[in-house]
């Protein structure tokens, strides 16, 4: 009768589970890397344009850079410009894959902030746009810090085992001397 107890009071200790963490001692595996069309962006803009420049992950030996552009006023595509980049150690010309969406092949690009200068021509329209692209590596480590309160509810639940260990334990005794 006393581990029937026992049993069924310790049976909801499988529903204090907390914060989906994973306390077991498997080998912790690296977050998943990030989606190829999640790369690093950077943003410019003036009164004719407005431009996204987005760079892949870093990884390959040879890169290609994706250039949105539209026009500013109205958000429609730009078709058929010149977009010429520079960029510290490396200067080229994107070539147009659709309207307002263009490419630019680029050697490996280090993983730092880079200035960038885009020089756009657009039938009779001129501009020239900086941007930083910032390629530096993010980290997708969760510090994760334990703090007294999450072990405060094991403390009681120890606590009140043993004082029903100590309240069993007295009834045990007190029927045994009264069987003697």
């Amino acid at each position: 009768m006393k581990f029937l107890w026992l049993i069924i009071f310790c049976l909801p200790l499988q529903l204090w589970a907390h914060g989906g963490e994973d306390h077991s001692d498997e080998e912790k595996k690296p977050a998943a890397p990030a989606a190829a069309s999640s790369g690093s962006r950077a943003y410019a803009s003036s009164e004719l344009f407005e431009l996204v420049l987005v760079a892949p992950a870093a990884g390959s030996a040879e890169q290609q850079l994706s250039i949105y552009l539209d026009y500013f006023a109205d958000n429609s595509p730009v078709a058929d410009a010149v977009i010429e980049l520079d960029a510290a150690g490396f200067s080229g010309k994107a070539t147009m894959v659709q309207p307002g969406f263009y490419q630019l092949k680029t050697p490996a690009l280090l993983p730092q902030r880079h200035a960038v200068t885009l020089t756009i021509e657009a039938g009779d329209n001129l501009d020239l746009l900086a941007t930083e692209l910032d390629l530096t590596p993010i980290s997708t480590e969760v510090p994760h810090d334990h703090s007294w309160t999450e072990y405060s509810s094991q403390l009681w639940l120890v606590l009140g085992v043993l004082a029903l260990a100590l309240v069993f334990w007295r009834l045990a005794s007190r029927r045994s001397q009264g069987a003697n």
